[in-house]
């Protein structure tokens, strides 16, 4: 039913209260670029499962215990970031960390974490998002740890990429710049959470 004809008549508009922040002028990426990327991602996504279903993934098993036990938050930050890490708060995002050594999300630590491992070390990106900024470093961890996710999304995974959209627009909201180094970043993250991962009432047109 075409419900157009109900506007003119509508006298109480409900906010959008999913807490993201519309994109500046010059800041939202093209309907196209994100089609291209949500493209992008679902093949990655589909070489990721192929490689979880062969027995010689197992290979990398070994790995496991070298990597900090999933309980164990602060030797997760310092894994991921650098054994120099320090978080402070940044009104700007331009830097999260100072970090010597920080560990990629290599193939060889994905292929480790099961799905609960997955959320939670997703949580752990999410809640140092929140507290000390964004760095590229973090932005390859939480591109990766997406990659990962299993659909259809546990309830706890889709309140974390909601919570991970809802930052990636607050924070590119106080960008200073279209030019910005994190804003195809921060572009693309919120991107999958909307379109990847089918939250469309964070979809940017």
């Amino acid at each position: 039913m075409d419900t157009s004809t109900f506007h003119v008549r509508q006298t109480l508009k409900i906010p959008n209260c999913n807490g993201c922040q519309p994109a500046p002028a010059g800041y939202a990426p093209s309907l196209s670029w994100q089609k291209t990327k949500v493209s992008d991602f679902s093949d990655l996504r589909q070489r990721l499962m192929s490689l979880r279903s062969k027995n010689d993934f197992r290979k990398h098993l070994h790995q496991r215990s070298k990597l900090p036990e999933i309980e164990n938050e602060t030797a997760w930050l310092h894994f991921c970031f650098g054994s120099s890490l320090r978080l402070k708060p940044l009104c700007d995002g331009r830097t999260a960390t100072e970090s010597s050594q920080p560990s990629l999300p290599l193939l060889s630590v994905l292929l480790c974490l099961d799905q609960p491992a997955i959320e939670q070390l997703l949580c752990y990106h999410i809640n140092w998002f929140q507290e000390g900024g964004f760095s590229d470093v973090q932005g390859q961890w939480l591109f990766a740890l997406f990659a990962c996710l299993e659909k259809p999304l546990t309830p706890e995974a889709c309140h974390l990429l909601r919570t991970a959209a809802r930052l990636c627009t607050n924070l590119r909201a106080t960008l200073d710049s279209p030019e910005h180094p994190h804003l195809s970043g921060l572009n693309l993250l919120q991107c999958l959470v909307a379109r990847y991962f089918d939250q469309s009432d964070l979809c940017e047109k």
